[in-house]
């Protein structure tokens, strides 16, 4: 079925783009004080994960 196996996708991306945001910012605190480009990247794969996830679980 063409609809689970899009959903398993959204799921695999989902999860994928929040462990890397999350990877991302864990490593740019310890970088540097400052917000910068690289903080502001993991902040957005971790909400775009977010937003996957959400949607993820819409689709029937």
């Amino acid at each position: 079925m063409p609809g689970t196996s899009m959903r398993t996708a959204n799921y695999v991306f989902s999860v994928m783009s929040i462990v890397l945001g999350v990877f991302l910012l864990l490593f740019m605190f310890t970088q540097s004080t400052s917000f910068d480009i690289g903080k502001a990247i993991g902040v957005v794969l971790v909400l775009n994960g977010a937003v996957r996830l959400w949607f993820a679980q819409d689709d029937h």
